[in-house]
This record gives C-alpha cells, sequence and structure tokens, in this order.
C-alpha cells in the first residue's frame, strides 16, 4: 500500500508530482493539468490512490506519467489514517522512487498555476531542496525536492508511513518536512510571491491570493467551491 505501487514513475529530469484520491482527483485534476501544463511547461506524474479504471485511462489518454496503490483498510486503523495517508502518501512514492539525477516538484492537487515563473523564479525553485515558510511551518503545498537530498527524502518517507500507521494525528506530512528539512539549506519561496497561505474570506485576500505564481485557497470555503475547469478542456 506505502512500497507497493502499481504503474511507471517518471523518467523526466524534472517533473511535477501531485497525488489524490478518486475524488479529488475528479473534481481538481483538469484544473491543476491545465494550469500548469500551460504555465509550467513540465511533465507532470500523478500517484492516484484507489483509482477507478477510468481515471488511470484518462491518463493514458493524457500520456501523464502515474502510479498508483489500493487502500488496505486494516492497516489504517487510526480516526485521521485515511486523510493522513492522501496528505502524506506523494512524499512516500517520492522517496521511494525518486531516482538519483531527478528534480520533483510537490503539488497539491487542489492548487493551481496562475502564470509563468521567471528564469530567476526556476533557478530559486531548482538550485536546492525549496519551500514556502508559514507560522514556522514548511509548507506542503508547493515545494522542490533536489536530487541531492534524496536520503532525506527517503527517511522523510520512512518517517511519513511511520506515524500514519502507529499516531492517530494530522498534518503528519508537514510535521516530518519541518523535521527533516527545516536544519537543512533551502531556498525559501516568498510568501505571497510563490503562494499564499492566508485563509482567503473576503474579496481584497482573494485579490492578494491571485498575485501569486500558485493558487491555493485556504478552508472549507475554497473546498466547496466549484472549480470551473472540467474533463471536457482537457480531453
Amino acid at each position: 500500500m506505502f512500497e507497493d505501487v502499481l504503474g511507471g514513475w517518471s523518467t523526466n529530469d524534472k517533473v511535477i508530482l501531485t497525488s489524490c484520491d478518486e475524488k479529488y482527483f475528479n473534481k481538481y485534476f483538469p484544473r491543476f493539468y491545465k494550469t500548469f501544463t500551460e504555465h509550467w511547461q513540465l511533465p507532470i506524474h500523478v500517484h492516484l490512490i484507489d483509482p477507478s479504471e477510468k481515471s488511470l485511462q484518462r491518463l493514458k489518454n493524457l500520456r501523464v506519467s502515474h502510479t498508483y496503490c489500493k487502500t488496505d483498510s486494516e492497516l489504517l486503523k487510526w480516526p485521521y489514517s485515511y486523510e493522513t495517508y492522501c496528505q502524506a502518501q506523494r512524499f512516500i512514492v517520492l522517496g521511494n522512487h525518486a531516482s538519483d539525477s531527478q528534480s520533483v516538484i510537490v503539488a497539491d492537487v487542489d492548487a493551481y498555476a496562475l502564470r509563468n515563473p521567471s528564469k530567476a523564479q526556476k533557478n530559486i525553485l531548482f538550485g536546492d531542496m525549496a519551500f514556502t515558510t508559514f507560522n514556522t511551518r514548511l509548507m506542503a503545498t508547493f515545494c522542490h525536492f533536489h536530487p541531492r537530498r534524496r536520503q532525506e527524502s527517503l527517511q522523510s518517507a520512512k518517517m511519513m508511513k511511520d506515524m500514519i500507521l502507529n499516531v492517530d494525528t494530522i498534518g503528519v506530512d508537514q510535521q516530518v518536512l519541518k523535521k527533516v528539512f527545516s536544519q537543512l539549506p533551502y531556498n525559501e519561496l516568498n510568501h505571497r510571491e510563490w503562494i499564499s497561505h492566508l485563509d482567503v474570506k473576503t474579496p481584497m485576500q482573494k485579490r492578494l491570493h491571485e498575485t501569486c505564481l500558485i493558487y491555493h485557497e485556504k478552508g472549507t470555503r475554497g473546498k466547496n467551491k466549484s472549480v470551473g475547469t472540467t474533463w471536457t478542456d482537457i480531453e
């Protein structure tokens, strides 16, 4: 379920990785795919959790590399286990499958690209590990894993798996990222330049949010809104 992954991992030197279950894939991936393809022009790799055959076929038709796994409910014994598993599985897959030469951007599937990054911004992103920070946390919404940190990536994958199996908590991904990577050199992706981690409650906050490279509306209000981009826009 964790390391026993089906499908083929990306062979590209630079790749954008996202992961989600069937519900999030159907709702958010069309927008993710459309905007990141347009603004970043990098290959996308998707890891699906408990996918349908239809979802796998859609990725094949788009020629998007993908892996997937089936959930073992007997292992996910805690109330928050499935939620934390879905949050952390992309980092677990990355740690176990990324090659020693790959630069992997990790992004939430319900985030989306708003504009093209500049050459200078790309140099910052790919120059080292890269995170936005908010309230002392290294945020998992959009970050970069550098090939120099492959051992730490594997370490974080093992720690996340252990916490999911043995601790009833949420935010496993951010807890482990902070513990493993905050004491190492990393490039900070400036808050509100790259992505804002403030909640969006007013029109002014939304306008500020939309000045970033990446948009990710916080809170359940963002999750409940219609997405706009559908499968008919990309197929």
